[in-house]
């Protein structure tokens, strides 16, 4: 009755969710929540959680409660068998615990896992819209948090879903896929994954331009890691057919405009390496016969 009166009051002004704010009323609701899991009140965890929801965002202490064991194990439970609202709510809640810096930590790896393969299936069966953005942005902080991680979302088959979801993707769901496409590939697991997926290239160029400066130098991180990262021979040639794909796809003329229009320093070197990797192989793939080149760094 209690959690029930704060979301309704909560609901009904921003004043006073406000006010609930500023008294550490998310703290209190992380707390309940954290206790009623370890006791096993299943019956209640949505209610509390649903009042919870409207204290977001939350500060670090609550977060850090919500990323205990006992309460992730809940949320868990309820973004995968829940009602709507509550899986919602509950997503909502582990993107908050997971988006601290350190908030997560001190969860063992089985608990990481069961919250990756929880995120995924929201991702790949989506309820919301709301629900997808949350899950992409919590499944982005664990993937980028450690490289085990990363292999351990690529091993869900999360990559072909994202990357068939560029084609048509808004603004902020192509940001969202991409970040977490990029974390992915930071594992071999997820590079191996990408390179055998015919859209792979052909999706990043696109998004290269026309979505926003995150969503350019997320894509060109993603075809500079698709592109660069090799440690064996079959990853070596996996990797060239990448290159000459993007070559295929006008990924050359659109790094050298990216380069004269200018952005950041570290996509600025990631774009350059990625000129001269594709110049070495621009004899397989089509690409412009004349460029000026006049302000750009010899390329070798």
């Amino acid at each position: 009755g209690a959690v029930a009166r704060v979301r309704a009051l909560a609901r009904d002004s921003e004043r006073n969710r406000r006010c609930f704010v500023s008294v550490g009323t998310g703290r209190v609701l992380a707390a309940a929540f954290e206790s009623l899991a370890a006791a096993g009140e299943a019956g209640v965890l949505e209610d509390v959680l649903a009042a919870l929801v409207c204290m977001m965002p939350l500060d670090k202490e609550a977060a850090r409660v919500l990323a205990s064991s006992s309460s992730m194990g809940s949320l868990v439970a309820i973004a995968k068998h829940g009602s709507l609202a509550g899986r919602l709510n509950a997503v909502l809640a582990i993107k908050e615990a997971v988006s601290r810096d350190g908030a997560f930590v001190d969860l063992a790896d089985d608990k990481v896992d069961k919250v990756v393969d929880a995120l995924v299936v929201i991702i790949k069966a989506p309820i919301c819209p709301q629900a997808t953005k949350a899950a992409m942005v919590a499944t982005y902080h664990l993937a980028s948090s450690d490289e085990r991680v990363a292999a351990r979302v690529a091993s869900t088959g999360l990559v072909p879903t994202l990357i068939e979801a560029l084609v048509d993707a808004d603004k902020s769901v192509s940001e969202k896929a991409l970040a977490v496409l990029d974390a992915m590939l930071a594992s071999e697991e997820g590079r191996a994954s990408a390179r055998g997926h015919a859209l792979a290239m052909p999706a990043l160029v696109k998004k290269m331009f026309r979505v926003s400066d995150v969503a350019t130098e997320l894509a060109v991180s993603a075809m500079w890691r698709l592109g660069c990262k090799a440690s064996s021979g079959d990853e070596e040639a996996a990797a060239t057919g990448c290159l000459v794909e993007a070559l295929r796809v006008g990924a050359f003329q659109k790094l050298l405009l990216l380069l004269q229009v200018g952005c950041r320093d570290a996509t600025k070197e990631k774009a350059t390496e990625l000129l001269k990797m594709l110049n070495k192989h621009k004899g397989l793939g089509e690409c412009v016969d004349a460029v000026d080149f006049r302000g750009l760094n010899r390329l070798s």
